[in-house]
């Protein structure tokens, strides 16, 4: 039998007012240096404010406030300067970009990553993953790996995570009702590659989805019940990938949707929408190719107020259709719905507009 080896989280503090156990966190993992990564406006805000003074009296900190974008150099700039500093952990207080480049240093020096989101838009806040862009990036220089660690703690105050604009919240939404679709083209794959599939990661996936699903009144109000719920979701979504060791449980052709979409902003020069709210849309077309109940997953993202069309998302339907044909070059390696070859422009259209995502 294979050897499985998982790599979870050892400290999971959720719930309001949450940030005041950090603390108690860093002292048990025995930290004495630390240094905080945050971004720029309302994130390095809350750090200054929230964060940094309950640490300064315990720890040494230093803090880098990022107010570019994050991309490859970004990362390496940081990674190098933090080289010969000899940090006991690093700290990432922010967004998703802000927690993949924390993420991303931590892992090549190789040391401990603790999560504080202050937005609960996707599952990169729990999970061993970074944004796909990012990893493209990273591969195009091919000098660092992007292989990235689980958080060794996650710090979520649903107080802090609650205040972000609701748009994160329901991309958050997105991203867990994707779980549907990506373990149904997991299952796929299990049956007909034989690809390692394990029950354990994809029920936990699924329950995940299905705790959103259940909450969608509490979800559609706001508020910090609304963070809550979409916050332990995302956690256990992470774990999932953690315990499966790939992204499998939460990332399927939805997802792959989702990247040739972000490739085709870069080329033609569009805005993209979030992460989960892609991820959505790609849900309610890659459950109508699986013969699934597409129309309960619409359903479930339009009563949250989630986008469900091209004119929702703010993206021409010649890139959804063109999104859905190169889905499948993605990660080619990853078998899913769309097959080895994918699906013609013709047949991408047809799904998309049978599913109301176009007209």
């Amino acid at each position: 039998m294979p050897i499985d080896e998982m790599e979870i989280p050892r400290y999971v503090v959720m719930g309001e007012n949450a940030t005041s156990y950090l603390p108690k966190i860093v002292k048990k993992l025995n930290l004495k240096k630390v240094l905080i990564i945050t971004g720029k406006k309302n994130t390095k805000r809350i750090t200054e404010k929230k964060v940094v003074p309950l640490l300064t009296n315990e720890i040494n900190i230093e803090v880098i406030s990022i107010d570019s974008k994050i991309d490859f150099h970004t990362v390496k700039e940081i990674f190098e300067n933090c080289q010969e500093k000899r940090y006991d952990a690093i700290l990432a207080a922010g967004g998703g970009g802000v927690i993949d480049c924390g993420k991303i240093t931590a892992s090549w020096l190789d040391i401990p990553f603790i999560s504080y989101p202050t937005a609960a838009s996707h599952d990169g806040i729990s999970s061993p993953s970074i944004s796909f862009l990012l990893r493209e990036e990273i591969k195009r220089y091919g000098k660092f790996s992007n292989i990235v660690k689980s958080p060794i703690a996650i710090i979520a105050d649903t107080e802090v995570i609650s205040q972000a604009p609701k748009r994160l919240l329901i991309s958050g939404f997105g991203d867990m009702i994707a779980k549907y679709t990506a373990v149904r083209d997991w299952k796929l794959a299990h049956k007909l590659r034989n690809e390692p599939f394990s029950e354990y990661a994809a029920s936990m996936a699924l329950m995940s989805a299905k705790v959103v699903r259940n909450n969608i009144p509490i979800i559609r109000h706001g508020g910090e019940k609304a963070a809550r719920v979409i916050t332990k979701a995302l956690i256990g979504s992470g774990v999932s990938m953690a315990i499966a060791g790939s992204s499998r449980p939460a990332s399927g052709a939805e997802h792959m949707f989702s990247h040739a979409l972000d490739l085709l902003s870069e080329k033609y020069n569009f805005k993209r929408a979030l992460h989960g709210e892609q991820c959505g849309v790609g849900s309610i077309v890659t459950a109508y190719l699986h013969g699934m109940n597409w129309r309960k997953i619409r359903n479930a993202l339009r009563a949250v107020g989630a986008p469900t069309t091209s004119k929702e998302l703010g993206i021409a339907d010649e890139y959804l259709i063109e999104a859905l044909h190169i889905a499948h070059t993605i990660r080619p390696e990853r078998y899913t719905i769309l097959g080895d070859k994918g699906i013609s422009r013709e047949a991408a259209e047809e799904a998309l507009r049978v599913t109301g995502i176009i007209k």
